[in-house]
């Protein structure tokens, strides 16, 4: 589709051949803290696939552009890739013979093919890279919203995704430890959004929660029971980002 719009906006008139299309960026946040799989391989399977189709559908053309953090007891110091990616028809296309347009659409669609998998072999690099330090002991998913706040592009639209099981474990009187304490039911995981909610949204600014694209990509098989995939933990980040100003509602990606 891009390129499509791509070509008829070089094809076209002057006033067609200045729209651009608007980049995309995509931040990940895959989750690096310890945790129980009941089965690793299909974990690592559905994530490569998540990351595979967030690649193919978000790195279009120039600008769009994608980074990976780790969550882990230090999320917002936990960058692990940031790019951008260059390929363009950078060419004046108007004037040009069918032949020349040709030869520029296969030089771009060359060009996107190989900052595609450039792309995509980061994510999946950092997908299975261990980590082996104190820090997984701990799980910081409150400091994405930081994150997000710090790094989101003024003119992109910005997609967020989540790898993890979303199981938020840190220490602290104001803090939450779903490992040792999960939400019970949906209205305790509503009152406990609703409080945290206050010191959340100072972590992010309003106009930009407006623009964010929320997905969820949880570690678990349509099987798991619910003590091991809480419903009741996913409602409480489904109230937290609508609390803090996320219009559009959260989807699960399965």
């Amino acid at each position: 589709m891009a390129l499509g719009l791509l070509l008829l906006a070089a094809c076209g008139g002057e006033e067609e051949q200045k729209q651009e299309i608007r980049p995309i960026q995509s931040i990940i946040f895959i989750d690096k803290s310890t945790s129980v799989l009941n089965d690793p391989e299909y974990v690592t399977r559905k994530y490569a696939k998540a990351l595979q189709e967030v690649v193919n559908n978000n790195i279009r053309t120039k600008g769009d552009r994608m980074d990976i953090y780790y969550i882990h007891e230090n999320t917002s110091k936990a960058q692990a890739f940031s790019g951008v990616c260059k390929a363009a028809i950078l060419e004046d296309t108007i004037h040009a013979s069918p032949n020349d347009k040709e030869a520029i659409k296969n030089d771009f669609e060359l060009a996107l093919r190989k900052e595609k998998s450039d792309f995509l072999n980061q994510a999946l690099t950092q997908l299975t890279r261990q980590n082996e330090t104190a820090t997984n002991q701990q799980t910081d998913i409150w400091a994405s919203f930081e994150v997000v706040d710090r790094i989101a592009e003024p003119n992109a639209e910005i997609e967020v995704y989540y790898l993890s099981d979303m199981v938020e474990s840190m220490p602290g009187a104001n803090r939450r430890d779903f490992h040792s304490t999960p939400p019970k039911s949906r209205e305790q995981a509503e009152g406990w959004a609703t409080a945290d909610a206050a010191t959340i949204k100072k972590m992010i600014k309003p106009e930009l929660a407006k623009r964010l694209s929320i997905y969820f990509i949880l570690p678990f098989k349509p099987t798991s029971s619910t003590k091991e995939n809480n419903p009741n933990v996913t409602y409480y980040w489904e109230k937290i980002f609508g609390l803090v100003g996320v219009q559009k509602p959260v989807k699960e990606i399965n």
